[in-house]
């Protein structure tokens, strides 16, 4: 009986030792296939930069408040995800495709404009009035290309879609619509250090160039329209990641 119980133990702990090593030996490969070089790279950025703009508001007679250019200076923090072309061949393999979100609200601040008594349609309105336009980005998204010139130097362009949620108080009888999407584009390069276990470091100097819009007043008064002119400005990012 004493027998029978000791091989029953030994038996038992052959079938969980055996159990064991294929749980390690399954670790090891889903680990391996995760860390097989499949041309991924995902990462965190954080830049530093200025952009400028200007800005006006056009009655239906033709009067223009004075334009105001505005600069602000602005940080954000996002996140990236990139997919090489290594499969193509010749100089296309040296390519890289990715996608770039910033992953919070960017307060641009609020304008103060005095609409004076004798713009738009006689009558319409009676006396000065103070508006102001508040404006805030709410998403930031960049689809882009870098071509590798050496293996740490590298040039970036794409596409960019700002959305912007704007809100605007002033005369009751003057609205205009709160929700906004800018389309532009973004010019930059690059410098890359990577190790060999996949982590990879930044520095990156990215022009963009976002395009205006002209909103029409939604209210009931006369005729107004704001516009805004193209945005432009540069900006310094860092960034931090990993290669799969």
């Amino acid at each position: 009986m004493f027998k029978l119980i000791l091989i029953t133990k030994k038996k038992l702990k052959e079938k969980i030792m055996k159990k064991i090593i294929i749980a390690i030996l399954m670790t090891f490969g889903i680990f391996t296939m995760v860390s097989a070089d499949i041309g991924v790279k995902l990462g965190v950025s954080a830049q530093i930069g200025s952009m400028e703009t200007s800005g006006k508001e056009t009655s239906s007679d033709g009067t223009t408040e004075t334009s105001q250019t505005e600069e602000a200076l602005f940080g954000t923090a996002g996140f990236f995800i990139e997919k090489d072309l290594a499969f193509l061949p010749g100089p296309f393999a040296r390519l890289s495709i990715g996608y770039d979100n910033i992953v919070h609200d960017l307060d641009l601040g609020t304008q103060n404009n005095i609409r004076e008594a004798s713009l738009g349609a006689a009558g319409a309105v009676t006396a000065s009035t103070d508006h102001s336009l508040n404006a805030k980005i709410t998403g930031f998204e960049t689809l882009y290309a870098t071509i590798n010139i050496t293996d740490w130097l590298y040039v970036k362009a794409g596409s960019v879609t700002v959305d912007v949620d704007a809100k605007f108080s002033g005369s009751a009888t003057s609205s205009y619509a709160t929700g906004h999407s800018l389309d532009g584009t973004v010019l930059g390069f690059g410098v890359e250090k990577s190790s060999d276990n996949g982590m990879f470091f930044r520095l990156e100097y990215n022009d963009y160039s976002i395009d205006g819009k002209s909103v029409t007043n939604a209210g009931t008064d006369s005729k107004f329209t704001a516009t805004l002119n193209d945005v432009s400005g540069s900006t310094g990012r860092v960034s931090i990641g990993k290669a799969f």
